[in-house]
């Protein structure tokens, strides 16, 4: 099976690459080019993820 055949999997990978980069010390408030991958990493593995996850409620709060 591919990673085309499989979004899940290739979200997976995407999200194990943008974990190990900051692991390995990136930092994510940093403008690196790391941290741009790990940043693009993780936006597409949401994107493959789908609007088929459920999402948590959230809160909402004023002031």
């Amino acid at each position: 099976m591919t990673y085309a055949d499989n979004p899940q999997r290739l979200a997976r990978l995407l999200r194990d690459l943008a974990d190990a980069l900051e692991e390995a010390g990136v930092n994510p408030s940093g403008s690196s080019n790391a941290r741009h991958l790990m940043d693009d990493a993780r936006s597409a593995a949401r994107e493959l993820d789908g609007p088929d996850k459920p999402r948590k409620p959230g809160r909402v709060v004023g002031f």
